[in-house]
């Protein structure tokens, strides 16, 4: 994901490799049980660093991405998370950086697969917690959002060090959880 109008194109598949330090930030802080899921994998970024942490796996439209995950030893299956035509998900917690256009959309069916108490983490830019009232039900009164975590530096998705000018954090819904959410900025050094 990247912000738009910033002098560069966006990646026809909205795909933006997560660094690795994004993930590791989150799973340094936030209790995030295993077995995991990445419904929109992409080349497994995410996935690389989940499987230090336990059982994991993927899925991408893309069936060259999917490929390649398998071969680099990761267990990705290629299909339309949003149109359901997937096998089956593992129980346990949703970790994904989805294409921003359909954020939303794979957030509600993360939440709707997962049992009480499952969490979904998102990656996503902060300006999703405003600015549309089509995502209410994700980020206002009675939602299951449980905490945003505010990484403290920008993170570059091209892979050239460069970043845009759009603040970035992970966004926790628990299943069941009706209170209001944290807010922490998460110490992202290098």
């Amino acid at each position: 994901m990247s912000a738009t109008g910033r002098g560069r194109e966006r990646n026809a598949r909205d795909f933006y490799r997560t660094p690795r330090w994004c993930v590791e930030a989150l799973l340094e802080c936030e209790p995030i049980a295993p077995p995991y899921f990445d419904p929109c994998c992409g080349d497994g970024a995410i996935l690389e660093v989940l499987a230090e942490y336990g059982p994991s796996a993927g899925l991408d439209i893309h069936e060259p991405s999917a490929a390649l995950c398998l071969s680099r030893g990761l267990e990705v299956g290629c299909g339309d998370y949003l149109a359901h035509d997937y096998s089956e998900i593992p129980r346990g917690s949703t970790v994904m950086n989805p294409p921003y256009r359909k954020a939303a959309e794979f957030i509600r069916q993360a939440i709707s697969e997962r049992s009480r108490g499952g969490k979904v983490a998102a990656l996503l830019r902060l300006n999703f917690l405003g600015s549309s009232r089509k995502r209410i039900d994700l980020v206002g009164p009675g939602s299951c959002l449980r905490s945003v975590l505010v990484l403290s530096r920008r993170p570059s998705f091209t892979g050239d060090g460069r970043t845009d000018a759009t603040e970035y954090c992970w966004m926790i819904w628990e299943v069941g959880y009706t209170g209001s959410a944290s807010l922490r900025v998460l110490d992202a050094s290098p």
